[in-house]
């Protein structure tokens, strides 16, 4: 497989002098982050009309260099599922990268699947098959064998004729600004930026709490994301999700206390015990964790949003597309409970299906099953 391997600046700039000819810029990275909670930029790869590269940030300092090679604002950077890659870019050069296109964001659109993977997308849209070989490797060690090498040039060397199938597809039908909006919002830096206060958004299980125990929580997770991000640890490291919700249940005083809960061990206490105890005790309070509970809707309800999910399914079996890249079934239940301010219900979710959901939740449409084999489901 050709590709240049980029080690040094003068490499780097040269490349990015003779890619910014190109409309659009293919773009993939290696890291690794299971001991660190920042990912480590190991590896970039990049393509742009034909010509592969593969930049080591190990071997030199590339944050300048590649700054230039993708900030171009009338380049298109091109990648499969970003949001892995543009966090790993933005915390490692402190911008990023405008404007983008998704292909798996765009495959949802045309009906290959929901979240379809690099692979099975290049073997639909190519027909090629890729090796799975080194999925699981440390790209931080050095040096990186060669056919590792030929692995990570692929992830963009395939993925050029992958992005002019879909654009293809996506102008044959129709489509091609629909994902205007959610591309733009992949790429607004505040998205990257992190907010300890909103670290109680990722705990499970947090909404089967009662209210009161939730604050707590909030707290713990706003303490935990501090500290992980001061220590650069990853944040189950610093204490796992289940000790978060027990120490919410049970709202520990005192260190004493702290040595019951199961899973908090005692170097932990005794580093962080009175952090923790300090964070169980703040008045901090967040009016969303009392005004919205796990189930908005009694169980009696729960039909109405079985029959939202089936016209959702009617409305993108129509369109050719997932019904998972229209909504999911927690945004119908919040429209079911009366919600409009919901993303189901602008550009084109609202002229997909999110218009035709609210006809049907307000009397002014209805499902019948057509009588075929198999049976179909229709409005009127």
């Amino acid at each position: 497989m050709d590709f240049l391997l980029i080690t040094d600046s003068d490499a780097l700039a040269a490349y990015t002098g003779r890619a910014r000819t190109a409309t659009s810029l293919c773009v993939d990275t290696e890291f690794m982050r299971e001991r660190t909670y920042w990912p480590q930029l190991a590896l970039v790869q990049v393509c742009a009309d034909g010509e592969c590269a593969v930049i080591d940030p190990l071997a030199f300092d590339a944050r300048e260099g590649l700054r230039a090679l993708l900030g171009a604002p009338e380049q298109i950077k091109v990648f499969h599922a970003a949001g892995q890659d543009m966090e790993v870019l933005h915390h490692t050069l402190g911008m990023a990268p405008a404007p983008v296109f998704d292909t798996q964001l765009a495959a949802s659109l045309l009906g290959y699947g929901d979240q379809i993977g690099y692979g099975a997308l290049v073997e639909k849209t190519l027909g090629e098959v890729l090796p799975k070989a080194f999925s699981r490797m440390d790209w931080m060690a050095r040096p990186i064998d060669p056919d590792a090498l030929d692995y990570a040039a692929a992830d963009v060397i395939w993925l050029e004729g992958a992005y002019a199938k879909l654009c293809e597809e996506l102008e044959r039908l129709g489509r091609s600004g629909w994902l205007d909006e959610d591309l733009a919002a992949i790429s607004r830096p505040e998205r990257w930026v992190v907010k300890p206060d909103n670290a109680w958004r990722k705990l499970k299980g947090i909404r089967k709490l009662r209210p009161n125990q939730r604050h707590v929580a909030a707290r713990v997770c706003a303490w935990r994301e501090t500290t992980a991000l001061a220590r650069n640890l990853p944040r189950r490291w610093v204490l796992k999700d289940d000790v978060v919700l027990d120490i919410a249940r049970r709202k520990p005083r005192q260190t004493s206390e702290l040595q019951r809960i199961r899973g908090l061990e005692d170097k932990a206490i005794a580093r962080d015990g009175e952090a923790i105890l300090a964070a169980v005790a703040g008045d901090q309070s967040w009016p969303d964790l009392d005004t919205k509970d796990e189930r908005p809707l009694p169980a009696e309800a729960e039909p109405v949003v079985d029959a939202l999910m089936a016209l959702l399914r009617q409305q993108a079996l129509s369109h050719q597309m997932t019904a998972s890249a229209i909504a999911g079934r927690a945004e119908l239940t919040r429209l079911a409970a009366g919600d409009r301010d919901l993303d189901l219900l602008e550009g084109w979710r609202a002229r997909v299906a999110g218009d035709a959901l609210v006809a049907f939740l307000t009397g002014g449409q209805s499902l019948r099953i057509a009588p075929g084999t198999p049976p179909t489901l229709t409005t009127v």
